[in-house]
């Protein structure tokens, strides 16, 4: 296990809400990807599977998937390549317009996910032993709502 150290700087240092944002998310992701790296996977590997675990009347198209990750169909397309590559993740044709392709996680994938759900639960634990459960809970609520902003 790695060990994730905090450097104490200032909080004058950087006043930018997005770079210490940005910073914060690589420590936080530096604990789940040490845990999920047992199962072989990433923590944005782990999502992109836990997005196609959810129940939907049609599984997402391209687009829909970026959409609900809150990525760029680019960034969607580069995570999607060794899921795909490994058989955990599929593209099927949709059956009302041949054009059209969607994402749907395979019987492996859903194996990898279950495999990697214990491994989450873990990397969950020590998070809040990390910050404190009080203070990880009330994070997690403030930047819930940053993620539906662009929804109203």
């Amino acid at each position: 296990m790695e060990n994730v150290t905090v450097a104490n700087h200032s909080s004058t240092e950087s006043p930018c809400y997005c770079a210490v944002l940005k910073k914060a998310a690589r420590r936080v992701s530096l604990i789940y990807d040490a845990q999920l790296r047992t199962a072989g996977i990433r923590t944005t590997q782990f999502s992109l599977l836990a997005e196609l675990s959810r129940d939907r009347p049609k599984p997402p198209t391209m687009n829909e998937l970026a959409e609900y990750l809150v990525v760029d169909r680019s960034t969607l397309g580069h995570n999607l390549k060794p899921l795909l590559r490994r058989g955990l993740v599929g593209l099927q044709q949709d059956a009302d317009d041949g054009r059209t392709r969607r994402v749907i996680l395979t019987t492996k994938g859903a194996v990898k996910l279950s495999e990697g759900r214990k491994l989450w639960q873990a990397a969950q634990k020590e998070y809040e032993r990390t910050i404190g459960k009080g203070m990880a809970v009330k994070l997690r609520n403030a930047l819930q709502a940053l993620t539906i902003l662009d929804a109203q």
